[in-house]
């Protein structure tokens, strides 16, 4: 499952309040951040994403989930959906309006390719 592990507190509302439809084209993908809920603890925020590539669409969700010390970026595991670069990449897309946000946020551990990587380390 693709996921973004990072060391640190973050509020989530303040995403959630920000929150602004987004787009990225890489190679033959596009994209697209288009909702943004949070959970009424504020613990959880969803992003709908869709990936399309070559006329192939996917439909799902990125999760956020905050811990006291930890936040958790991933693809929502109720959602079945190929683990593609497009999918890889809205985890990215994700994290980074995380750390954009919470730029005290480190990374602790992930499993993204350099592709996907590339997205975070323009806000580092």
């Amino acid at each position: 499952m693709p996921h973004v592990v990072f060391t640190g507190h973050a509020e989530l509302e303040p995403i959630w309040e920000s929150f602004e439809p987004a787009v990225h084209r890489e190679g033959d993908w596009l994209t697209k951040l288009t909702s943004c809920f949070l959970d009424s603890w504020k613990r959880v925020v969803l992003v709908e994403a869709t990936v399309v590539c070559r006329g192939v669409t996917h439909n799902f969700y990125v999760r956020v989930d905050s811990k006291p010390e930890q936040v958790t970026v991933r693809v929502e595991p109720r959602t079945n959906v190929e683990k593609n670069l497009g999918v890889k990449l809205a985890v990215a897309m994700v994290a980074k309006l995380l750390r954009s946000a919470s730029p005290q946020l480190s990374i602790e551990k992930t499993n993204l390719p350099q592709e996907a990587l590339v997205l975070l380390e323009a806000c580092s």
